[in-house]
């Protein structure tokens, strides 16, 4: 069995047992933006952008158009990754809302929240914490992510999150159970994904360039293969391996 049919049919640790609608669509994978607060769409294209480079670099099945979801079709798309992009606060989900997405998360799925905003403690990030006191009233966090964490190593090797901005040098998480089922970003990691139609990239790079964006594209390779196989780098075998390709 090839590595994709392993991650797509159920030998890695995907969801497709508790996401059924995932396989309706021969088993591609595809990223749900939800449709929360004024600026939802500004990096619309980015998830584009990366769903090309992922079928590119990876080899998995994946549409290349995210799907566009109001809060309350949460459970009805065939998408494990949700991802919620503003700069602003937003509307918080009702408690059927709020259990819908606790179930999708429980059942494999991954939250990514990209603050695209320049400043620090921001109104996006506050709602986002609200937002997941109603999802899990009963879990703290979100925290900041160890560099050992399996999100960093899924995929590539990454010694740290990068982002069109430079606000912070970690991801915070919601963890429960051994596996993170948010991320929050502050860098706006879409922002550096982001293109027009003709493939000009829309905004400058707060620091740096080219390899800089090219690691903004590897995390979000890398939180893609975390959804589709979350902790297996993280088991007995690999982290002998991955210490000596970092030491390289």
């Amino acid at each position: 069995m090839d590595r994709r049919r392993f991650l797509l049919t159920g030998g890695g640790i995907l969801t497709a047992a508790c996401l059924p609608a995932l396989a309706e669509r021969s088993g591609a994978f595809q990223y749900s933006l939800l449709r929360l607060g004024d600026q939802w769409e500004e990096r619309r294209r980015a998830l584009v952008k990366l769903s090309f480079e992922v079928q590119k670099r990876c080899n998995i099945p994946i549409e290349t158009t995210p799907t566009v979801i109001n809060i309350g079709q949460i459970a009805k798309v065939n998408s494990p990754f949700f991802v919620i992009s503003g700069g602003t606060a937003f509307k918080q989900p009702g408690q059927g809302d709020a259990r819908a997405m606790r179930l999708v998360l429980n059942s494999g799925g991954i939250l990514l929240f990209d603050d695209t905003s320049p400043d620090g403690d921001t109104a996006f990030y506050q709602a986002a914490l609200t937002f997941m006191r109603k999802v899990y009233p009963e879990l703290e966090g979100p925290f900041p992510l160890p560099r050992d964490h399996a999100v960093y190593q899924s995929y590539y090797l990454l010694k740290e999150p990068r982002g069109r901005l430079n606000k912070r040098d970690y991801l915070e998480g919601w963890t429960m159970g051994g596996r993170t089922r948010a991320f929050f970003s502050h860098n706006d990691l879409l922002g550096a994904m982001e293109a027009d139609q003709l493939g000009s990239w829309r905004f400058n790079m707060e620091i740096g360039g080219g390899f800089r964006r090219e690691l903004c594209f590897r995390l979000g390779i890398n939180m893609t293969y975390y959804t589709l196989t979350l902790n297996y780098k993280k088991d007995r075998a690999f982290p002998p391996i991955i210490e000596r390709r970092r030491r390289i």
